[in-house]
């Protein structure tokens, strides 16, 4: 399915954006970098973003909204594409919106949201924003799949492009990295919308 997984760290630990498959190549590459894994932050609980959570032993973020579609094989679409995923060992830390993370002496923030599902969740660490499937390069998320709101992406797409600096890279689930200011000129949906 070509999802993007992410690997933040400082040097000395990180954190694993969305680890949807591959498990051995994520253990491989950051046993190569030697860093501490602290984590698994998650945008959202498709199966297509939650194929590798059982990676590390490690807590996974989720937005509290989203717990029902991580639990749920119709929901999460493993039901549907036949794609078995592992059970969440140790998601006892649900995230909220405005809350943050620690990464050495950097913060990482949680910016709810919401539209591809319920409790779609994007990261702010640095000037680096990931944005699972709420905002891709020229496009948006999907909205027909259950608790998905093409009202409530609309919102999160304007407040995350009116909200951060043009120079932001944005970073999503699917596809290339972009820049803030680089959908604000050429997003058509943000263009419709603004």
């Amino acid at each position: 399915m070509d999802i993007n997984c992410y690997i933040i760290d400082d040097g000395h630990s990180c954190y694993i954006i969305d680890p949807g498959a591959e498990k051995n190549q994520i253990v491989s590459f950051i046993s190569n970098l030697r860093l501490e894994v602290l984590g698994i932050l998650l945008t959202h609980a498709h199966v297509d973003h939650i194929g590798a959570i059982d990676c590390y032993p490690v807590p996974i973020y989720l937005h509290k909204e989203e717990l029902p579609i991580l639990c749920d094989a119709t929901l999460n679409g493993s039901a549907v594409y036949g794609i078995p995923f592992p059970n969440p060992h140790k998601l006892d830390l649900r995230i909220i919106d405005k809350d943050v993370l620690v990464l050495g002496s950097q913060l990482i923030r949680v910016l709810h949201t919401p539209g591809h599902t319920i409790g779609s969740t994007s990261y702010i660490f640095g000037e680096d924003i990931f944005t699972g499937d709420t905002l891709f390069k020229g496009s948006i998320g999907r909205c027909d799949f259950p608790t998905g709101d093409i009202e409530m992406i609309r919102k999160s797409v304007t407040n995350i492009l009116k909200s951060f600096p043009d120079n932001y890279s944005i970073h999503p689930g699917h596809g290339e990295s972009s820049k803030v200011v680089e959908e604000k000129q050429s997003n058509p949906y943000y263009l419709m919308w603004k």
